[in-house]
């Protein structure tokens, strides 16, 4: 009996171990999978043909300055227009913290672009991913569409549009016109968080 005991602490600690190893092991190959996702979705170059480009908002800086991201966003969806990729631009963002709706601000750029107003189109409700993707499922239900967002972004995008039943849809990489962002670095693991949050949930 006493022998049993003593030998029941080692036992506990041994599972105790195995099961904590195999947690990380779990972790690890969750975030790597998500990471690779990521990755994966980085380099897109849409080059056919669909109704209208959805551009994902970003930042506005004072003075209803675009931030880096959202004047690389929106240009990107401008040139799909202006290659006749695609016949609408749909800008869908929030409130900026500073000035104009960042989707007011999309306008503007687009508009001084020679982008003709009738193929413009604002979702002011597209407060993140999510419900920007909600609002063009919502708004545009016959519409074939191209995502425009930073490489960084795009597999959230995928995911989310694929929980939600989008079919109709490619992906296009916005180009980065003062090259890449300082915190590039936090935006992609931010990312693969997100991945693995809508993956769980």
């Amino acid at each position: 009996m006493n022998s049993k005991i003593s030998r029941n602490p080692k036992s506990w600690l041994k599972y105790l171990r195995n099961f904590v190893l195999g947690g990380l092991i779990l972790v690890a190959l969750a975030i790597g999978s998500a990471g690779l996702f990521v990755v994966a979705n980085y380099h897109q170059n849409f080059a056919g043909h669909k109704d209208c480009a959805v551009v994902f908002g970003a930042a506005v800086w004072r003075d209803d300055i675009p931030s880096h991201a959202l004047f690389d966003r929106t240009m990107s969806g401008i040139n799909l227009f202006k290659n006749k990729h695609v016949d609408c631009l749909i800008f869908s963002g929030g409130k900026s913290k500073y000035g104009k709706h960042e989707a007011e601000v999309m306008r503007k750029i687009a508009l001084e672009n020679k982008i003709p107003a009738k193929n413009i189109f604002l979702d002011y409700e597209g407060n993140s991913t999510l419900e920007t993707l909600q609002n063009v499922k919502k708004n545009f239900p016959q519409k074939s569409l191209v995502f425009v967002s930073n490489d960084f972004h795009l597999a959230r995008i995928k995911l989310l549009a694929w929980r939600l039943g989008i079919k109709n849809f490619a992906l296009q990489s916005a180009r980065y016109n003062n090259g890449q962002y300082f915190r590039g670095s936090y935006f992609f693991w931010r990312e693969v968080a997100g991945v693995l949050y809508y993956l769980i949930f």
